[in-house]
């Protein structure tokens, strides 16, 4: 469940009541800022979340207005973190019997994902603030200018440096004082991404691509939408799945994500129409037919018949 603290005990449903009749059970709670806590009665969303954790004041560029991460990765996350959450429980009960209650919250997600900038702060007491596409301690590591666009480049170590320079025609900037060591590099971070783009936007993305990529430097494009989907690699570990609905015809979803060798996932139909199997659950259930007609005469259930009847 996901409402504030409280409200699923206001409902009689909450852990300890719900317990006492299965203690078995493994109960999951995901909120704005966890079950304890000051803070803990308040609401939450993926916004407030980002910015509480610290996630705001290290994402875009300096001196510009703090920005969230394009996606609501705490949601996200706080899920994820529920989910196994939930696993090492029910293991537990499988062994023990002894159920109990996993308890996460969407800042908890956040601050999770700060770990370079917590240490950091930890060890020296510095704030970390915003750094663009670039890396925290490794240079060049970051978008860099093309001639039609952009590409990341990941040359974080020593020996990858040097394999930068010779790829793209600049080997004397592997014995240049300014950047022989990591440290150099990283300290001359803006000073090496101009030098850098004035001979990268010399070519395209694609032509770059490619001789990185002969060269062994890992590098790799900015997509936008549409080219990912269009993406051999993409399809290939089929993360678009196209599914055909009676309505709307083919809808396009994302692909499973993790595969397994040996129970793999699959998308299998589509998202069923609202109430499409209320009769089936609950005659599955043991409902006769004629409680079934009377819930739904009274609107206590939604009933669709499938395709074609409306959503």
């Amino acid at each position: 469940e996901n409402f504030r603290p409280g409200v699923m005990d206001r409902l009689g449903l909450g852990y300890e009541t719900l317990a006492a009749i299965k203690p078995s059970l493994v109960y999951c709670s995901i909120s704005g800022f966890g079950n304890t806590g000051p803070d803990a009665a308040k609401g939450g969303f993926d916004l407030v979340a980002q910015g509480v954790s610290g996630l705001m004041s290290i994402t875009g560029h300096p001196d510009m207005p703090p920005a969230k991460v394009g996606v609501p990765i705490t949601d996200i996350s706080a899920g994820l973190l529920a989910a196994n959450g939930i696993l090492c429980a029910y293991i537990h009960a499988l062994k023990t019997g002894q159920g109990q209650q996993v308890d996460t919250s969407l800042m908890e997600a956040g601050i999770a994902y700060t770990v370079w900038e917590s240490s950091v702060y930890f060890a020296g007491g510095e704030i970390p603030g915003p750094l663009g596409s670039a890396h925290r301690v490794a240079a060049p590591y970051q978008a860099l200018r093309t001639a039609d666009g952009y590409l990341n480049i990941g040359a974080a170590t020593q020996p990858t440096w040097e394999q930068l320079c010779r790829a793209i025609g600049q080997d004397n900037l592997i014995d240049d004082p300014r950047f022989k060591l990591p440290g150099d590099r990283k300290a001359r971070e803006g000073e090496l991404a101009d030098l850098l783009e004035e001979t990268f936007t010399a070519e395209t993305t694609a032509y770059w691509l490619k001789m990185l990529e002969e060269a062994g430097v890992v590098a790799g494009p900015i997509y936008n939408m549409e080219q990912v989907y269009n993406d051999p690699q993409v399809l290939a570990r089929k993360m678009l799945v196209d599914l055909e609905d009676p309505d709307l015809g083919t809808i396009h979803n994302i692909g499973i994500p993790v595969k397994l060798s040996v129970t793999p996932g699959r998308i299998r139909t589509r998202a069923p129409m609202l109430g499409e199997h209320s009769a089936e659950v609950l005659l599955e259930r043991g409902f006769s037919q004629a409680e079934v007609d009377e819930l739904v005469a009274a609107e206590v259930v939604v009933e669709n018949k499938g395709p074609g009847a409306g959503r």
